[in-house]
Parts: structure tokens; C-alpha cells; sequence
């Protein structure tokens, strides 16, 4: 199955656990007859691996061989269900070899299976970890065949294979570790040479908003600061001259964008235009550099963008190959701490203010993290805000090096997201998104937890970002579409 959370097949209180935004959602559902013509195309392929050839007779399944990086096969569940849909005349206009894709295709997720649909694990904010194909509904089960299955501990990419599996149909069931989100209908299909079904129009493209939380606790309004297409990741920077970076993932490009001190934005720029990049994360630095984290099959590469303006290049910080997921803490002594997510398990490394790197440590060893956030504190430390099972547990790493250990901040059971960021005055906000709203919390300096306020109620949020600027204010970027 896929090891990463927005790339092939894709990475978060309030009340008790809720479905997923997107489960309420209408969709257009194919034909019986479409959708056991997928079922047949996706199980002739059982067996086969990332480079074989595939049961039409042509090379792999999209970029499932091709897209492989010093010639390890990249993750590849997504272009599997792809390819199984596309050979059977589904519209697949909107995804790519990015689990995250489905989830806002035709609608969204919805509750009751049918052959023929994909089914989307650990779902959330735009991020997923696996993709497969439903082949066959039982009472209560489901049949689905997915590709990069199965694979050896420690030699996945070299051994996953398609593989059919049956496990139970209810929506939450854990599945080898994987929450199951949902399911989501083809567009269109033909059947035996019949025409396609009319194709409902494309989801909307994902914008960026941007609010700010004054330093007096009064918010602004979320106000649209790039109206670009296709956006599935923002993260932000804030610099020491009070200058805010957001940093947008757009079909495996990088753009960077600046919101100057005085309020003007500069526009979106290409910072990094690979088309490989399946997740980013950034950081300001306490001399004016901001570093910009890319994964990119399971790897990690860093970046630098001086505070003269000119970049670095990107130069491989993490080679673990399995990594799904970075973020970035900037330090008040000029340390950097990369902190990433691999199989559930949390690992942080150090590139000390002299440039050299200390090496990844594992920080978290739980095994059923989805997804992380970090912030640099004013005194030294560094919190580490983990989701897992859709809560929220917050872990410090004291200046000293030593770790506090995970303990609950959030447990509305219903996070999609968190993003966690400094204060000058050394607070903390957790921002959390759960069923499209934002939540804005606070843990103030003293270590006491004011307590979720809604942020954003406007239910339509897939992503979220934050950073505290110097002046005290705090930035929120949404993704929303």
C-alpha cells in the first residue's frame, strides 16, 4: 500500500467523532455494468508489480515504473486505480498519481460502497494514504484490489505487488493500520464499447485564504490571497522583518509568495518546479533565511531562500525513502529541526546553525501518527504536535534535548489537521480543522490550554497553515475551494 500521504494513492476539538465533510456530498455513481468492467480490468493486473507490463498490453500503470527515483518505483496505488478507471473510459480530468486527488473528485466521499468505486484511507485535509479499487460488495465487506500491496518490510518498493484483499465495508475500520474514510464514484465509463455517461462538471479548484489573529485576539477575516488552481498544500513562513511567506504545492510544483510587512503581496513565484513533490514544508529563520522542506518520493530535500532573495537549490537532507511527510522549526540559536513522518513513527534531526546535520532520531516510536506540525519556542524548546486516530497530542523537546513525551491536547476525535506555531510572548495556538472548520487553541507560555474557539466556521476548509508573526499577530492560510 502507498507510504505517503499526498502523493499515489497521498500528509487533523470539538465534539464527538462526525464523517468527513466531503461524506455529505452528492456524486454521480457509474453503471453496474461500468463498474464490473472495472473490476475485471483491475483483476486481471492482480500480481503484477510497479514495472510490469500491464494487461492491456502496455508499460506500467501511468508513472507507477517510470516515476522511480535512482530506480526505486515510486509509491504507486494512485496510478494503479487511475489507469483501472482510465481504461474503462472514466474521466479522470483532476487526479494524478496523488491519492489526495480522489478525495475531491466528483463530489467527494460518500458512505456506501459499489464496484467500481475507489475506496480512500486516512482521508483528510486533502491527504490520503492508500487508494484502491472496490471489485465486490458482500454483507458488510468489500473486495478491493490495489496497487504497491503487499510489499516486504525493508524492500516495499522492489516487492509490492497488486493484491486483492476483503476486509469490512464500515466507514473508520482500521485496515492494515489505515482508517477507512470513504468511497468515491467514476465519472462517466463505457461498457462493452456503449458511450460514456455524461461527465458532471470538475471540482472547483482549491484557492488560498489568508486571516489574521491581531495581537489583541481580534481576527480580521479570511480574505483571498492566491487564486490559483489546483493548489493541495500551503505552508507559511513568518521573517524577522515582519514579512509573511506562503508556499503553495501545486501538481508537484513549488510557488512561493510574499505578503511584505506592509501588507502587499508580491505574487507567486516558481521556487521549485521538479513536478515530483508530493509534500513541503518551510520556515523563517532567526537571520532572515527561510527553508523550504520537499519530499519527493519518500525523500527529503532542503532548501534554502536567503533573506537577499536568492535560493540555495535544493540538497538531499533525508534518504530514508520512506518518509510521507517534513516540518520545520526554526531556533533561536539558528538551529533548524527537521522532524519527519515515516510509518506512523516520528523522527527529528538537527542541521546546527554552522550547516552540518546531526542525523534523524526517532521522537515518536507509537507507529499510528498521520500527521505532524512543530514550532520553535522563544525559550528553546520545541513542541511537536502529533494526529493520530484523528486526536491531537502535543510532545516538547526541551532546550536541554530531552523530550516531555506525547500527552493529549485534543481529543474531539474528529481532527483532520493541526498545525501548531510560536508567539513572540511564548504562547502557543494549536489550529486544528475538523469537518471543513477551522479551531484556534491556545496554550499560554504558562503551559495552561485555553481551549478550542472556532476560527473559521465556514465549513469548506480542506487544509490548513499557520505562523506567528513578530509583531504578535497570526497568520492563517485555508485552502478552500
Amino acid at each position: 500500500m502507498s507510504k505517503t500521504s499526498l502523493r499515489r494513492a497521498a500528509a487533523l476539538t470539538t465534539a464527538a467523532a462526525v464523517l468527513p465533510l466531503s461524506l455529505a456530498l452528492g456524486a454521480s455513481t457509474a453503471s453496474a455494468s461500468v463498474g464490473t468492467s472495472i473490476a475485471a480490468t483491475a483483476k486481471a493486473n492482480v500480481g503484477k508489480n510497479a514495472c510490469s507490463v500491464n494487461s492491456a498490453g502496455g508499460n506500467y500503470f501511468y508513472s507507477s515504473c517510470t516515476g522511480a527515483v535512482g530506480g526505486t518505483p515510486e509509491n504507486w496505488c494512485a496510478d494503479f486505480a487511475m489507469w483501472v478507471w482510465k481504461q474503462n473510459g472514466v474521466d479522470v480530468r483532476g487526479l494524478s498519481p496523488w491519492a489526495g486527488d480522489f478525495g475531491r473528485y466528483n463530489g467527494g466521499l460518500h458512505k456506501t460502497p459499489q464496484v467500481g468505486d475507489a475506496v480512500l484511507y486516512d482521508y483528510s485535509g486533502g491527504y490520503a494514504a492508500h487508494v484502491a479499487i472496490v471489485t465486490a460488495v458482500g454483507n458488510g465487506t468489500i473486495t478491493t484490489i490495489g496497487g504497491n500491496e503487499g510489499g516486504t518490510s525493508g524492500n516495499w518498493a522492489a516487492t509490492s505487488r497488486v493484491k486483492e484483499v476483503t476486509h469490512s465495508s464500515a466507514i473508520g475500520y482500521s485496515w492494515g493500520g489505515q482508517r477507512l474514510s470513504g468511497y468515491v464514484s467514476p465519472i462517466g465509463g463505457t461498457d462493452s464499447g456503449s458511450p460514456a455517461a455524461p461527465a458532471p462538471t470538475p471540482p472547483a479548484p482549491n484557492h488560498v485564504y489568508d486571516n489574521v489573529r491581531f495581537a489583541n485576539g481580534n481576527w480580521q477575516g479570511a480574505a483571498l490571497a492566491d487564486a490559483g488552481a489546483d493548489v493541495s498544500q500551503v505552508v507559511t513562513a513568518a521573517l524577522p522583518n515582519g514579512d509573511l511567506h506562503v508556499v503553495t504545492l501545486s501538481n508537484g510544483k513549488v510557488y512561493d509568495n510574499v505578503r511584505f510587512a506592509n501588507g502587499n503581496w508580491q505574487g507567486a513565484a516558481l521556487a521549485d518546479g521538479a513536478g515530483t513533490i508530493s509534500s513541503i514544508a518551510a520556515v523563517g529563520m532567526p537571520n532572515g533565511d527561510m527553508h523550504l522542506e520537499t519530499v519527493v518520493n519518500g525523500n527529503v530535500y532542503d532548501n534554502v531562500r536567503f533573506a537577499n532573495g536568492s535560493w540555495q537549490g535544493a540538497a538531499l537532507a533525508d534518504a530514508a525513502g520512506t518518509i510521507t511527510q517534513a516540518g520545520v522549526a526554526a531556533m533561536p540559536n539558528g538551529d533548524l529541526h527537521l522532524v519527519t513522518l515515516a510509518n506512523g513513527v516520528v523522527y527529528d534531526n538537527v542541521r546546527f546553525a554552522s550547516g552540518a546535520w546531526q542525523g534523524a532520531a526517532v521522537a515518536d516510536a507509537g507507529g499510528k501518527v498521520a500527521s505532524i506540525s512543530v514550532a520553535g519556542m522563544p525559550n528553546g524548546d520545541m513542541h511537536l504536535a502529533t494526529v493520530g486516530e484523528r486526536n491531537v497530542y502535543d510532545n516538547v523537546r526541551f532546550a536541554n534535548g530531552n523530550w516531555q513525551g506525547a500527552a493529549l491536547a485534543d481529543a474531539g476525535g474528529a481532527v483532520g489537521q493541526a498545525a501548531i506555531t510560536a508567539m513572540p510572548n511564548g504562547d502557543l495556538h494549536l489550529v486544528t480543522l475538523s469537518n471543513g472548520n477551522v479551531y484556534d487553541n491556545v496554550r499560554f507560555a504558562s503551559g495552561a490550554w485555553q481551549g478550542a474557539a472556532v476560527a473559521d466556521a465556514g465549513g469548506k476548509v480542506n487544509a490548513i497553515a499557520a505562523t506567528g508573526m513578530p509583531n504578535g499577530d497570526m497568520h492563517l492560510n485555508t485552502l478552500a475551494n
